[in-house]
Parts: C-alpha cells; sequence; structure tokens
C-alpha cells in the first residue's frame, strides 16, 4: 500500500476546487429553472425572457416573441411604425381609415381612386418612406425625452431639405397619431425654429400656415427663433413687438402668434423673468393672457431642460412672493403643462412629479395645468377644431392706446364705439358666443345688450376681471346681425 502526504496548501486548494464546483453546479441548476418575467415559462425556453408572455406567441416564427420582437410578421418596418404588425403585406395607413394602403384604393382620401390620382399618396406618407430609417431610430428609443430630443433633430434637417413647412407638420400629426411622437406641439417648435432660420422673416415664415395643427406650435418655434436672434446678436429689444403680429388680426392664427411672442420673450431675456413679463403687460389685457402663458411654457421648459426634474427644481420654479398673482398661477400651471410633454402625457407620472411639489396651491394649480394639457392634447387628436369653428381673437383699437378685446367663432365686423354715448357697436356674422373685454373707463355699471334689437338669452358680465380695471361681457345670439352695447339706467 502506498501512501500520499498532501501538503496543508494543496488540501486546501483542492477543498476551495470542490466548493467552487458545487456552487457552480448549483447557479447552473438554477439558470435553468429560473423564469425572470414570472409567466411560468423557464427562461432557457422562453422565447421573451424578460417579458410575460405566457402564450408564447411568435407571429413569424424567427424564435422571438412578439411580445419582445420589434417587427413581429418580418416587413422591414419595425413594430414602432408598423400599423398592421402582424400583416407582413401592410404597414402603412396614413388616411387613418383602417384599410392598409396596399389595399386601399384611395390612399388620401381625396375622392379620387389612386389609380386616376396623379398624387395618390399623402405627404406624410412620402416623406415617412422617403425618411423610413431616421423615423425608425427615434422611435425605436424607449425614452421619452431622447426619443423626443432625436425627433426634433430629424424635423429640423428636414425643414431644410424639404422645403415645405406644411408638409412637415402633417407628418409631425400623422407621427402623433401613430404613437410615436408624444405630441406634435412640441415638434412644431423646432419646425417653427428652424423655418424662420432659413427665412429670417416673421411674416413670410407664418404665411399660409395654419394655427390649428399642433395647436399653434409652429407659430410659437417662429417667434422664439425671432427673439432668440435677436438676443443672439446682442440687438436692442424691438419696438414694434406689439404690432408684429398685426397681419393676423382676424384670423384663428392670430392668438397663437401672440402666444408665441411669450415663448420669444424668454429666449430673449434668458433667466430675467420679471422683464418678459413686464413686455406682456404692455400689450392689451387678453394678449397680456395669452402672452402670459408663452412665457410660462418657455420659462418652465427651459428650467426642466438645463436643471432636470427634481424636487428642488420643480418646488422652487414658481414663487408666490415674487410674482403677482396671475403670474404665479399661470406659472404653476405651466409646470403641469411642461411636465406632460416631459412624460409623454402619462397622467400618473405627471402626477407624481408634481406632488413633489411642498406649497399646497402650486402642487394643486400644477395638477390642473397636467390635467388640462392632457386633457387639450386628447382632444385634438379626437376632434380637430376646423378654422370656422376655432375662436378667434378679434382686437379693436381705441384712441390709439387702449383696446377693446374680442373672442369668437363669429367673424366681427362693423365695429364703432361712440365714446360721447359710451355705445358700442359691431355685426357678427353667425351666432356664436362672443367675450369682450373692455377697460373700465369705456363702460358703465350697467350695460344693455341686444342682438338685431333682441337681449340674448345667455348673458354674463363680471367688473374687474383678474383683479384689473376690466370689465367683461360674455353672450351667445340667437341669430347673427347687429350687437350694441349701450349704458343703462
Amino acid at each position: 500500500m502506498v501512501y500520499f502526504v498532501v501538503d496543508k496548501k494543496i488540501k486546501f486548494l483542492l477543498v476551495l476546487l470542490g466548493i467552487t464546483f458545487g456552487v457552480s453546479f448549483l447557479l447552473s441548476e438554477f439558470a435553468t429553472f429560473a423564469d425572470s418575467d414570472k409567466d411560468s415559462i423557464m427562461d432557457s425556453i422562453d422565447n421573451c425572457p424578460l417579458n410575460v408572455n405566457s402564450d408564447q406567441a411568435d407571429f413569424d416564427f424567427d424564435g422571438v416573441g412578439d411580445e419582445c420582437d420589434t417587427n413581429d410578421d418580418n416587413d422591414m418596418v419595425s413594430d414602432y411604425l408598423d400599423q398592421f404588425d402582424t400583416d407582413p403585406l401592410d404597414w402603412s395607413d396614413f388616411d387613418f381609415d383602417g384599410v392598409g394602403s396596399n389595399k386601399d384604393t384611395d390612399d388620401d382620401n381625396d375622392g379620387i381612386l389612386d389609380v386616376d390620382d396623379s398624387t395618390p399618396l399623402l405627404s406624410s406618407e412620402i416623406l415617412t418612406i422617403k425618411y423610413l430609417q431616421d423615423i425608425d431610430t427615434c422611435a425605436y428609443m424607449g425614452d421619452s425625452t431622447s426619443r423626443l430630443v432625436c425627433y426634433s433633430q430629424f424635423f429640423g434637417k428636414l425643414v431644410k431639405s424639404e422645403k415645405n413647412n406644411l408638409d412637415a407638420l402633417e407628418l409631425s400629426i400623422a407621427l402623433s397619431k401613430i404613437g410615436t411622437v408624444d405630441d406634435c406641439h412640441f415638434i412644431s417648435h423646432e419646425i417653427g425654429h428652424v423655418a424662420y432660420d432659413e427665412t429670417r422673416d416673421v411674416t413670410k415664415s407664418l404665411q399660409g400656415m395654419d394655427g390649428t395643427m399642433c395647436r399653434g406650435g409652429y407659430f410659437h418655434g417662429v417667434l422664439a427663433s425671432y427673439f432668440h436672434n435677436i438676443g443672439k446678436s446682442e440687438a436692442s429689444f424691438p419696438n414694434s413687438y406689439q404690432t408684429i403680429c398685426d397681419d393676423l388680426i382676424g384670423s384663428s392664427n392670430y392668438q397663437d402668434c401672440i402666444h408665441g411672442l411669450g415663448h420669444g420673450f424668454v429666449h430673449y431675456f434668458g433667466d430675467d423673468l420679471n422683464s418678459s413679463l413686464e413686455s406682456c403687460d404692455d400689450l392689451s389685457f387678453y394678449q397680456d393672457i395669452l402672452c402670459v402663458k408663452g412665457v410660462m411654457m418657455q420659462y418652465t421648459d427651459n428650467a426642466f431642460t438645463r436643471d432636470g426634474i427634481s424636487k428642488n427644481v420643480i418646488s422652487n420654479l414658481c414663487n408666490a412672493k415674487q410674482l403677482e398673482k396671475n403670474d404665479y398661477v399661470e406659472c404653476s400651471m405651466s409646470t403641469g403643462t411642461t411636465l406632460a410633454f416631459f412624460t409623454n402625457h402619462d397622467f400618473e407620472k405627471g402626477k407624481e412629479l408634481c406632488n413633489l411639489i411642498e406649497e399646497p396651491d402650486t402642487r394643486n394649480y400644477c395638477i390642473e395645468g397636467l390635467r388640462l394639457e392632457i386633457q387639450d392634447s386628447e382632444k385634438y387628436e379626437d376632434d380637430p377644431l376646423t378654422k370656422e369653428n376655432r375662436e378667434k381673437f378679434q382686437p379693436q383699437f381705441i384712441k390709439g392706446t387702449k383696446t377693446i378685446d374680442i373672442r369668437s367663432p363669429a367673424v366681427v365686423s362693423n365695429f364703432e364705439f361712440i365714446p360721447e354715448i359710451g355705445m358700442i357697436s359691431f355685426s357678427i356674422d353667425k351666432p356664436q358666443y362672443v367675450i369682450l373685454y373692455i377697460p373700465k373707463e369705456f363702460v358703465a355699471s350697467k350695460m344693455l345688450v341686444t342682438v338685431n334689437g333682441q337681449i340674448p338669452g345667455q348673458l354674463e358680465s363680471q367688473n374687474n376681471v383678474l383683479d384689473k380695471d376690466i370689465a367683461m361681457i360674455k353672450f351667445v345670439p340667437d341669430e347673427p346681425g347687429l350687437v350694441l352695447i349701450s349704458p343703462f339706467s
């Protein structure tokens, strides 16, 4: 019999080797039975080990389950863009009639069959096909902020190369309906930025555009770029800013232009919020309201983009002690509006961020602004307003510096103010609501409102609107015709 003497160090190594082998064996056995997504399918045989898919559906039989397959039908178009992701013969439906372009005999829904149509495809579909790879790259990004930045850069390049800004807006609307763009409003800002940089002319950039598209974001972008370039060149603040939108008075685009001024002021004055607000205050009453909304949207967006979204940042954006009451309320609500864009219009995620705000009123205003933005976004996608039904802002200038602001979907004409008797008269072309904001010096304590000699059934008035020397009169006429507003004793 032969005996071997084993050195203590060697013996230790042999024991360690045995333990390591045992641990490795146990780990391999554990891996065999692991179920990362807890769907009762072991990872070793799960075609989507990180996504719950107990049915193991795999439409294209490529070994990757539908839950984690980015192209279920293997048609070279990712599911992010594919509106028919289980039909390899169709992927697009840009007229949104439920029929894929391959089967649709009238792709643009213009009533002319494709075989007889010289331009059978909508511009949004043409551009998507042309820039499919770029769009797909952005759509693939999981983080909403990264995706938004990617799309902003893409649309900026698109405006430069295609030269048709309406087509770019149509594409952004289509992608938002598909769901690859959170909301085209922010994207349209970038389209407006680049459009102005290409023309360096506000009027030319806005000419022929439609403010109903993407809720006026294009207009906001044009004005923002205009003031940004002035500030960048270190030129003085333009005294003509109060009239820069005048060519649009009476159209539904005028409000978007005035709102865009607010965005532009922040681009010019930067962190000097008071200077932006003071510039808005020099406008008429309702112009001021629209302008301040633009200021606060741009101000909050700048803050979150620059500093990130944290409890400290979000709690100190809007200071009730440093801002006038109305400006503070608008700042707080705009915080919620902006958070909607940073959270992919997800109310619960946005509300979670609003709840970081310590001050109760600010927190509640934030949640309300978030709710309204998501509501407006959904309403726009489901039932966009036509130009005819969209409210028009139609200011009437009195004595050079005073203004009577009128809001209505109806067109106001033949306006006249007779100061000697304090009477206002004008005509409206259809029975739609009318709202007037009148400087208190132009109205008596009691005013009689008639339309074609009849007092409208729906009539209300208010003094000192938003604690300012402004009276508000609102009515809904039964028919179009002549409106008279006169003192009544």
